[in-house]
């Protein structure tokens, strides 16, 4: 009853169904874990941290608990002491200071430091925890919604409309040292709208490229103006030969529609929206309505454990395809078989 609610968007009827659950039933994890989950929704961030820690006190293998906390950190700091490995290894990685700054050249040196420290707390540690994701975000207030436009490419093969708006500035980077340098450069830059950003290693088999970083801008403006100022500090601090491009949307959209990645600086675009493909958005939305109006929360700027383990993940990929300045990171585990399996195949 208390998930029916909270996916009605009653979400204080919700919660108020877990606490009776859990007077019920006090050992009960799922009951913790369901409730953190409504108390996120509805802002009360402390009490989610709470629910979550204690849903990974009863159940140490906890994976979906474990992944909701880490990612509740990246954008929110409990006030309460911590009394749990992953609350105070997060702070433990937050508080490492490699002395970067965009305005200069970051060097290798700090990026190897940074790895082999986050590395040894993760170590010591021992949270038994593996990331499903691989894409580091920092995200503003702005929820794009990508996964609702792109469930609705997949199943009708058509662009929504809100995405022949949507461009990105694109960085390319050589290696993993350079995806990690760039990484850092996305945690500081400050831009006029806090554009959301990420960084990333390629998965898509019938996408190229390796490593990429991107941020999402609301118009093809916007993204030049962020293109020409990205590259003046990508020159400063990583390499003068990286340099930013613009694209348009997602790169699946131009695979099925070719006309839709031609950008025109000066005039209409080749490819604009199909009314007639509103009828498909709009039976969509319908079959998936949006019950709960959970806030967007902007990312904490800093490294995070979040960040720590993907970056494990990158180190494997970068492994996989023969990278070899992996080497000089000294991660000499194999953390994600899967990942390394993955780029080995991707680089055949």
């Amino acid at each position: 009853m208390g998930n029916i609610l909270r996916d009605m968007g009653d979400l204080e009827a919700s919660i108020d169904c877990f606490r009776k659950t859990i007077k019920i039933k006090p050992n009960y994890a799922e009951a913790y874990y369901n409730m953190a989950i409504a108390q996120k929704e509805i802002g009360t961030l402390e009490a989610a941290v709470e629910s979550y820690k204690k849903a990974i006190e009863l159940k140490p293998y906890f994976i979906e608990a474990k992944d909701n906390l880490i990612t509740l950190l990246t954008t929110f700091i409990p006030k309460k002491d911590a009394s749990n490995k992953i609350v105070e290894l997060n702070e433990d990685i937050k508080n490492i200071d490699i002395n970067a700054d965009i305005s200069s050249i970051i060097s290798d040196d700090q990026i190897v430091s940074f790895v082999s420290k986050s590395e040894e707390f993760i170590t010591n540690v021992d949270i038994k925890h593996k990331t499903k994701l691989s894409q580091t975000f920092r995200r503003n207030s702005v929820n794009l919604n990508c996964s609702r436009h792109m469930s609705i490419f997949n199943e009708h093969n058509i662009i929504p409309e809100f995405c022949f708006g949507c461009y990105k500035v694109q960085v390319e980077p050589k290696s993993i040292i350079e995806l990690i340098k760039l990484f850092i450069v996305f945690d500081q830059l400050e831009l006029h709208e806090n554009n959301t950003r990420k960084c990333m290693v390629e998965l898509r088999p019938e996408v190229s490229g390796f490593y990429k970083g991107l941020i999402f801008c609301s118009g093809l403006k916007q993204a030049n103006q962020i293109s020409d100022y990205l590259n003046i500090i990508i020159k400063q601090s990583i390499s003068p030969q990286l340099v930013s491009k613009v694209k348009r949307g997602c790169s699946e959209y131009a695979i099925a529609h070719p006309d839709y990645k031609e950008i025109n600086n000066s005039g209409p675009q080749l490819m604009n929206y199909n009314e007639e493909w509103k009828i498909f958005e709009e039976s969509f939305d319908r079959s998936n309505p949006i019950e709960t109006n959970e806030i967007t929360r902007t990312s904490l700027s800093g490294l995070n454990l979040n960040d720590a383990l993907i970056i494990q993940k990158w180190i494997d990929y970068a492994k996989g395809i023969g990278d070899s300045s992996a080497d000089i990171l000294k991660q000499n585990t194999v953390y994600y078989q899967e990942i390394y399996d993955q780029a080995k195949a991707r680089l055949k």
